[in-house]
């Protein structure tokens, strides 16, 4: 298998967690050739750090001709247009997620990189979830029958984003459905399909800012299947519930935020849960395992590229959610039923 390197572009949180990912993965199936970031003091150190070269430009990053990736976990306004360079440079992208800003502009990263005959991959760490994993296990070995309704929520606090680009319109196109809500969404794809229609509200009930910090939407099959959501940033104790039903049973994707009585520390939960129709109930935990999704991640595009097969999420994927989280949007502002493609 060959070694692939890196660009990371924006080592912000989340770019810091996909650079850790790939030095924690290293030789011989992937180098750390650069970063990118404006910020140049926090960029220059973070370079000598990790023994990366760094830019401030994004456009020389993404046309060396030493870098075969790009992953890109900048502001959501400039997912476009860097991805879109890096793909007309011939280079396979990995982009957080959401896509995009908007449905236009997520379309026109999936034409890119058809155009470019390269990969797009959406971040979508979720997926690599241990419990996620087994929940994807069980639905796909029929243990619950063909799924009749998803219903999930995400969220957190808020405190981390409200004084963050997240909370303005113009870079981030959109609130908590847009941001945390884009993995539920995604989730919501990966265990049932697409669905056809939405009816949706947002709201900004608590915080001052220009974005919604709470929302809800239900999607609707044309086969009568049915997902409703939740995304919040006024979630207290976060951070993720899924529930999928079928006519055999029932699988809970639990990562909510506990407290510990007695040390008074958080952590998170991750478990499984699989319910059948006559009550039997089986708890998969993987609360103490080690966080290694992003990790994860990033192997299985190494070997998707490699085997030269569509990483999931593909570029497909997080453009239909994108175009959920919107159609929410639009139905909210409407107050009409949309139609999705």
């Amino acid at each position: 298998m060959a070694k692939l390197s890196f660009a990371v572009v924006g080592c912000g949180g989340f770019g810091i967690r996909r650079v850790k990912a790939v030095k924690e993965i290293g030789a011989p199936l992937a180098s750390l050739t650069c970063l990118v970031d404006v910020n140049k003091d926090m960029i220059s150190k973070l370079a000598a750090e990790t023994g990366a070269e760094y830019h401030t430009d994004y456009l020389e990053a993404v046309k060396r001709d030493d870098i075969d990736c790009v992953i890109i976990a900048t502001p959501n306004v400039l997912h476009a247009p860097i991805t879109i360079a890096a793909m007309n440079a011939g280079k396979h992208v990995i982009c957080e997620k959401p896509l995009a800003r908007n449905p236009e502009e997520a379309h026109a990263m999936v034409d890119a990189a058809k155009k470019n005959k390269v990969f797009l991959k959406t971040g979508s760490n979720l997926r690599y979830f241990s419990n996620v994993k087994k929940a994807k296990e069980l639905v796909d070995s029929n243990a619950i029958g063909k799924p009749l309704f998803v219903r999930g929520w995400i969220g957190h606090d808020g405190a981390k984003v409200l004084h963050s680009w997240n909370a303005k319109k113009e870079l981030s196109g959109g609130g908590t459905v847009l941001d945390n809500g884009a993995h539920i969404l995604d989730l919501f794809r990966y265990f049932v399909g697409d669905f056809d229609e939405c009816f949706g509200q947002v709201g900004t009930l608590h915080m001052p800012i220009e974005v919604e910090d709470n929302g809800m939407g239900l999607f609707r099959r044309k086969d009568g299947r049915m997902a409703s959501v939740q995304a919040s940033w006024t979630e207290w104790s976060g951070y993720m519930y899924l529930e999928i039903y079928g006519p055999e049973g029932s699988v809970v994707i639990d990562n909510r935020g506990e407290r510990v009585a007695d040390s008074g520390k958080w952590f998170v939960t991750s478990q499984t849960i699989h319910t059948t129709k006559e009550g039997t109930r089986q708890v998969f935990d993987y609360s103490a395992e080690k966080p290694r999704s992003y990790e994860l991640e990033l192997l299985d595009f190494i070997d998707c590229v490699n085997k030269k097969k569509q990483p999931t999420a593909s570029g497909h994927d997080g453009m239909k959610v994108v175009e959920m989280a919107h159609a929410i949007y639009e139905s909210s502002k409407t107050g009409k039923v949309v139609k999705l493609k």
